[in-house]
């Protein structure tokens, strides 16, 4: 299974409250739709034009509508500028298909977009299409681990324009040069976006520059992390769903010392436990073969939650084993059991709000807000 890293910076033009160029991105664990435009001009109308833009597109791209009608409906909606005769917006979207492995670029008015594949620039096969009048360009390419897709508002290759340095601008060749340079020295994504962005506003000083807004996807292997919490309600399914978990790709982790047991009975695999990683706030962590932890259940959970929710760095072994591997994960299966222990649940409550299930709901929505795919299975 492969993915891709989603790595964006940005950067105002000198004395404007907002940047004028935007991104939108939609994610499934079959599909990403990535949309960037740049607003014509700056400030808060062009970040409204370049706003609306993104979001219809990836909207209607990641619900599979035909590029050519996604389009039609964008560049129907667009002004044009009765000056200058161009759009009020320019647009680069991307869609990926990780079951087909094959993603494609969709092009109008935009300045820069460049594929990398192992640190060598490749050209992406584009066809020329006419939709409403104007020319976009559709490129196909098959999604590869250690690619590199790029793409930046024309604020990036024109910074420093009308300097001595870059009379004409920083150039395409020359942000080709600098990212294949990067690669080549194993520069991480988001440094080199980061890199790429701060060198224009270096450039730019002075001189005011423009906004610029620079994207990189890195396709690579997925990475997946299970977490089976609590027992199941039905006795009679604990073979079914321990084998089912037991099977998923990724890291595993069994929380609950019931739910242990219960792994223990059908595997006739042993937990062993680390008492040397047991401290006054936090239970010892255990380890059983074909499981990568087993864990306590709520007090885990409970800190691995006030962890990302910002609440408290102090936390156990496995409270911080589950926090990184939770946050180096691309996507996230919980497996809840919906079998209640006695000792965490209020009488006068339904099991729908008991702590575990809230606790589980709550560490989703966290994670959710990171990018990552979350889902979330009862039994």
């Amino acid at each position: 299974m492969i993915t891709c890293e989603i790595h964006y910076d940005f950067k105002n033009k000198e004395g404007e409250e907002v940047c004028g160029d935007s991104i939108n991105v939609k994610k499934s664990d079959r599909r990403v739709v990535v949309s960037i435009s740049d607003g014509l001009g700056s400030g808060i109308k062009a970040s409204i034009l370049s706003t609306l833009t993104t979001s219809m597109a990836t909207t209607m791209l990641f619900k599979d509508l035909p590029i050519e009608e996604v389009f039609k409906a964008i560049l129907s909606t667009l002004p044009v500028c009765k000056v200058r005769g161009i759009s009020y917006a320019n647009l680069c979207s991307v869609v990926c298909d990780f079951e087909k492995r094959r993603c494609w670029t969709v092009e109008y008015e935009f300045p820069l977009l460049l594929l990398f594949k192992d640190g060598r620039d490749v050209s992406i096969g584009k066809k020329r299409l006419v939709v409403e009048g104007r020319e976009i360009f559709v490129g196909e390419f098959e999604i590869e681990e250690n690619t590199f897709l790029f793409a930046a508002t024309d604020g990036l290759p024109q910074a420093g324009m009308g300097t001595d340095l870059f009379p004409f601008g920083f150039g395409v060749e020359n942000t080709k040069r600098e990212i294949a340079e990067l690669l080549r020295h194993r520069v991480k994504p988001a440094d080199i976006v980061r890199h790429l962005v701060r060198f224009a506003k270096k450039l730019d000083e002075g001189i005011r520059g423009d906004d610029a807004l620079v994207l990189c996807m890195f396709f690579r292997p997925k990475k997946i992390t299970n977490l089976f919490v609590g027992p199941p309600e039905d006795r009679n399914r604990d073979e079914e769903m321990v084998w089912k978990f037991l099977s998923l790709p990724g890291k595993k982790i069994v929380c609950g010392g019931t739910t242990g047991k219960i792994f223990e009975r059908i595997t006739g695999k042993t937990v062993e436990i680390d008492m040397s990683t047991m401290d006054e706030d936090s239970p010892p962590i255990g380890y059983m073969e074909g499981v990568d932890l087993v864990t306590e259940g709520i007090v885990t959970l409970t800190q691995v939650f006030r962890f990302l929710e910002g609440q408290t760095e102090k936390v156990g072994f496995g409270a911080r084993y589950i926090v990184e591997a939770l946050l180096d994960a691309d996507e996230i299966n919980f497996f809840v059991g919906r079998s209640i222990n006695p000792a965490h649940q209020n009488p006068l409550f339904s099991h729908d709000i008991s702590l575990k299930f809230r606790i589980v709901k709550d560490i989703a929505r966290i994670l959710e807000g990171y990018g990552k795919i979350v889902k979330v299975e009862y039994c």
